[in-house]
């Protein structure tokens, strides 16, 4: 084992992972979901919360791109 490497270490999931299509409680489209709670709730959280922070991190860098071009 003192050769083993990983080439795609796992970091984090993201919003398309956390669908419902995926749940092993999912039973069709037609069917409600069976839980009160969603069993990923916190799952998903962290990855609205990291895909929002991606998302202003990348308006932030093209607020600061056009702050330099203009001036």
């Amino acid at each position: 084992m003192g050769n083993t490497r990983i080439i795609d270490k796992f970091e984090h999931w993201s919003l398309a992972d956390c669908a419902c299509d995926y749940c092993i409680h999912f039973a069709g489209r037609e069917n409600p979901c069976p839980l009160d709670v969603c069993c990923i709730a916190d799952i998903k959280a962290e990855a609205i919360r990291r895909e929002v922070a991606a998302e202003n991190r990348l308006a932030a860098a093209s607020v600061r791109r056009e702050a330099y071009a203009v001036g």
